[in-house]
């Protein structure tokens, strides 16, 4: 998929609306601007670790307001996207893109969620200026996955990680041996927000239970090792951001599986 899409939104059927395309509205100002929107999925170029998600911008909802007054909500951009359309003169417009609403974004794929797409601009309409806004969508929500290393998996029949974000604990996944490799849970994130975790491993491990704060647009990887070259083995828990390992938490230090 093209980044820099070349498309252009056509604002059409709006002669209703009071901030364009209506020349005999007395809302209106005397002046007019000509405006061309053009929006740009940045999420390949933001982290290139990342897998591609794979996102058609043409499928995106489209919304434009000027102030608190809507002037169209949830259009799709392949349905408008066409040429110039002439506003009204002032400030205060606003335009948002989106490929799901916050809500989806953790609703979809049996609550699991999804990637969260998302971009706005601001903009002034310049009279009898033709002007171009660019709307960069980026990844908006933050996703978690998990990973078991090798002598985990060949050790073991059963094991797993529930993860969940601390104010919403009705909402847990379990990550184990049937799910983890194709399984990512995702959640809206403003600011920052605690994530509560249980490992669970076979006796002779006990469960370990921690906390970590998440911050928006981030990928979180939690890969579960236990040392099983020695006779006491000790379970750490590393926490990959967008690639990088950032934190290593001991789970469990110096436990004989053999005793």
């Amino acid at each position: 998929m093209n980044k820099k899409c070349p498309y252009i939104i056509f604002l059409f059927g709006l002669l209703s609306f009071s901030s364009c395309s209506n020349d005999n509205s007395p809302e209106l100002s005397n002046e007019t601007g000509e405006i061309r929107f053009s929006l740009v999925d940045t999420t390949e170029v933001e982290i290139t670790t990342r897998a591609s998600l794979n996102l058609d911008v043409n499928e995106f909802s489209v919304s434009l307001n000027r102030g608190d007054t809507p002037i169209f909500t949830s259009r799709k951009y392949k349905d408008i996207a066409g040429t110039t359309i002439s506003c009204s003169a002032g400030p205060n417009y606003l335009l948002k893109a989106e490929n799901c609403t916050e809500a989806e974004a953790e609703s979809k794929n049996g609550n699991w969620g999804q990637a969260r797409v998302y971009g706005e601009e601001s903009f002034t309409v310049v009279a009898n200026e033709t002007n171009t806004v660019t709307v960069n969508c980026g990844l908006a929500n933050s996703s978690v996955s998990v990973d078991f290393s090798d002598y985990i998996v060949s050790s073991f029949d059963n094991y797993s990680i529930d993860i969940y974000a601390t104010d919403a604990s009705s909402r847990t996944f379990k990550f184990d041996e049937t799910n983890y490799k194709f399984k990512t849970a995702y959640f809206n994130v403003r600011g920052t927000r605690e994530l509560s975790y249980t490992v669970t491993l076979p006796s002779p491990y006990q469960p370990y239970t921690g906390t970590f704060s998440m911050e928006p647009s981030k990928s979180y990887k939690f890969s579960v090792k236990i040392d099983g070259d020695s006779a006491n083995s000790t379970v750490t828990l590393g926490i990959i951001v967008d690639g990088t390992l950032s934190e290593e938490v001991i789970l469990t230090e110096s436990i004989n599986p053999y005793a």
